[in-house]
């Protein structure tokens, strides 16, 4: 059973809202990170190509936690706004989430409220680490 810190798992949670790709060694709890260059233009091919490489001699071996599913994403961003106390922001956000690319125009809204902003970074933080450590979880039990 592999055993993430602290840190292992805020750094899993930020690669995976990041859309990288997260194995977890299911024995020994070595973390691979890699980032796509097919999604990520500054990602190095090299290194994704030794890490998919290391992966694929024995796949059984590794938890895959794969990115959120939108919908998971979006409910997020839903909660968060429930939460909001400032009603001319709280319109915006709900506004946000009904239009096309609510993740950009949800975004955009957040930045005309810097305080707000910080605390949805925060928020979003830790919803993503509970994903992580639900999916490792949920690889544990038979």
């Amino acid at each position: 059973m592999p055993h993430l810190s602290d840190a292992e798992i805020n750094d899993a949670a930020t690669a995976i809202r990041r859309g990288m790709e997260v194995y977890v060694h299911r024995e020994h709890g070595r973390m691979l990170i890699a980032d796509d260059p097919e999604r990520n233009v500054r990602a190095d091919p090299e290194v994704f190509e030794a890490i998919m490489q290391d992966i694929s001699t024995d796949p059984d071996a590794y938890i895959h936690i794969e990115r959120m599913p939108t919908p998971d994403a979006l409910q997020i961003m839903k909660d968060f706004t429930d939460r909001v106390r400032n009603q001319e922001l709280w319109q915006a956000l709900t506004y946000a989430l009904k239009r096309p690319h609510p993740f950009q125009t949800f975004k955009a809204e957040l930045e005309g409220f810097p305080k707000n902003y910080e605390l949805w970074r925060d928020y979003r933080q830790v919803r993503y680490r509970k994903y992580v450590q639900d999916v490792i979880a949920a690889d544990q039990r038979p």
